[in-house]
């Protein structure tokens, strides 16, 4: 007997800030569940979250600026700045004071790590008892600015707090239609039986 065939279609509609928010997500929750030696879950979330905050802007930009793809290259924080122009999206306490003053801070840790260059830390001689706390001290190695961000979950949750404090701002101005914010994409498939001659 012969087997019949199937033609099968699939679509599917994949909202990358969604996906990348999600991971983010993921990561800051499993350093969060066994915190020793997880400072590059912390890295990792704060990373996606700043990812996450760019592809909502890539998501939203074509549905309110015709031009979009001409402007692709801006850098995130001109895009938000453009968004937020377009869309009449205020922050009236500025951008010294959250969330803007940690969108600042993601976007420019996201940014030391992404042209990540070599550096060396010297930091200034410490006259120090010489007692049982030295042998600690002298095991603490000297750290960058994005390692201090990392040693614990601060940055990352304070990091998604805000990052999401600012889309709620920016979904909620859209224009309808659009979907409800950090919603994954859809899916669509179907088999269709070929008749054979």
């Amino acid at each position: 007997m012969k087997l019949q065939k199937v033609l099968v279609t699939k679509k599917r509609t994949v909202h990358a800030y969604s996906e990348l928010w999600h991971a983010s997500d993921c990561v800051l929750k499993a350093g969060m569940k066994e915190p020793r030696g997880s400072s590059w879950q912390f890295l990792s979330s704060a990373v996606l979250t700043a990812f996450a905050f760019e592809a909502y802007l890539n998501h939203v930009g074509p549905s309110v600026i015709s031009c979009w793809k001409r402007l692709e290259r801006l850098p995130p924080q001109s895009k938000f700045e453009l968004l937020c122009e377009t869309l009449r999206v205020k922050f009236p306490d500025g951008p010294g004071i959250r969330p803007l003053q940690t969108i600042s801070e993601l976007l420019q840790f996201r940014n030391t790590l992404a042209h990540g260059r070599s550096e060396e830390i010297t930091p200034k001689p410490e006259l120090r008892d010489c007692n049982n706390k030295l042998d600690d001290y002298l095991g603490q190695r000297p750290l960058t600015d994005w390692e201090r961000l990392i040693q614990t979950d601060v940055f990352a949750k304070r990091a998604r707090e805000d990052v999401r404090a600012v889309l709620e701002k920016l979904h909620n101005a859209r224009p309808k239609p659009k979907e409800g914010l950090f919603t994954f994409g859809n899916g669509v498939h179907s088999a269709s039986l070929v008749s054979e001659p």
